[in-house]
């Protein structure tokens, strides 16, 4: 009891959510201390009787009531879990599967009246654990159903889902906001940070390998066009460097490649056995009077050559057969 004269202020730390004050008569005159960021609710009869922000103040009447500090400041990294297997329709492949979900949020008590209403046992508040138990069985009766729904109609199914969590718990935390709403919180942020996936589920590792076999597939066959494509560049290459080479060959010996190519022929026509062969091959005189002549005094004496073979002089040898 505080009679006046005496100071009725927050004992408890920064830890706590909401705190109970040990005492139910404060009589008027007391001296009430809010400290920052905390706000104090007199509290009876499930309604709120009054109010104060955090301040110095002196009581005006008497209250019979219950008192609670409120803490009015965001509470970072609160950590949630799904309590049981959420099932649903896989996506992709159409296959019943079930899986648990956990991660973190903020919170923020807005209405601080209203969460004292819906909490059935307020001394049990005395950190985040208390807080998280008070809404546990709301949280899981919402969320359970918003995650069963959200990953049934995605557009991404349980193999991609660890690329899509962020899309997801953006999808959770528009669903969950009215519902915290209701107790007069405000959830300031939602993250899901582990899908626990049912590995070893016979079904789940059947699809499983499908799904990476598809892609394994994929990726093999485009391994393979890239090194065909490559190596054709490189036989591309290698033929266009050993064209460059022949022709600062060329160049440096002082020859073109239309006399690369002459000199190849003369030396085939060197190599023949006589005009007879050119006459079997179907090579004309005529054409090979006109590569002589086209060729330059080294080709044009080779083909001479070749047409006209030197005969051996007369020794003098005379005939057996006698002169008439």
């Amino acid at each position: 009891m505080a009679s006046g004269g005496q100071i009725i202020k927050y004992e408890g730390d920064n830890s706590a959510f909401i705190w109970k004050y040990p005492g139910v008569n404060f009589d008027t005159g007391a001296s009430l201390v809010v400290p920052q960021p905390w706000e104090a609710v007199f509290f009876g009869g499930a309604q709120v009787l009054e109010q104060f922000e955090a301040g110095s103040y002196i009581l005006k009447k008497s209250f019979c009531n219950d008192l609670y500090f409120i803490n009015k400041s965001k509470q970072m990294s609160v950590k949630w879990g799904t309590d049981s297997k959420v099932q649903y329709m896989e996506s992709t492949y159409k296959f019943p599967l079930q899986i648990g979900a956990s991660g973190e949020m903020s919170l923020r008590i807005e209405d601080s009246g209203k969460l004292l209403i819906k909490s059935a046992s307020y001394e049990n508040f005395s950190g985040l654990s208390g807080l998280t138990q008070m809404f546990r069985s709301f949280l899981m009766a919402k969320l359970k159903p918003c995650l069963a729904e959200a990953m049934q109609n995605g557009d991404f199914g349980i193999f991609e889902i660890d690329s899509y969590m962020g899309k997801l718990s953006d999808v959770l935390f528009k669903q969950l906001i009215q519902g915290f709403k209701d107790y007069g919180l405000l959830l300031e942020s939602f993250f899901i940070t582990t899908i626990v996936k049912p590995d070893g589920d016979k079904a789940y590792e059947k699809f499983k390998e499908i799904h990476f076999r598809q892609f394994s597939d994929i990726a093999e066959a485009q391994l393979r066009q890239r090194a065909e494509l490559i190596d054709q560049q490189t036989s591309a290459q290698k033929m266009i460097m050993e064209s460059q080479a022949m022709a600062a060959k060329r160049m440096q010996e002082g020859y073109t490649y239309q006399q690369e190519r002459s000199f190849d022929i003369a030396e085939k026509v060197a190599q023949n056995e006589g005009i007879g062969g050119f006459t079997n091959t179907g090579i004309g005189l005529g054409m090979m009077g006109g590569l002589a002549g086209g060729m330059g005094p080294l080709v044009g004496a080779i083909v001479t050559d070749a047409l006209n073979p030197v005969m051996p002089p007369d020794i003098g040898l005379k005939s057996d057969t006698p002169e008439e």
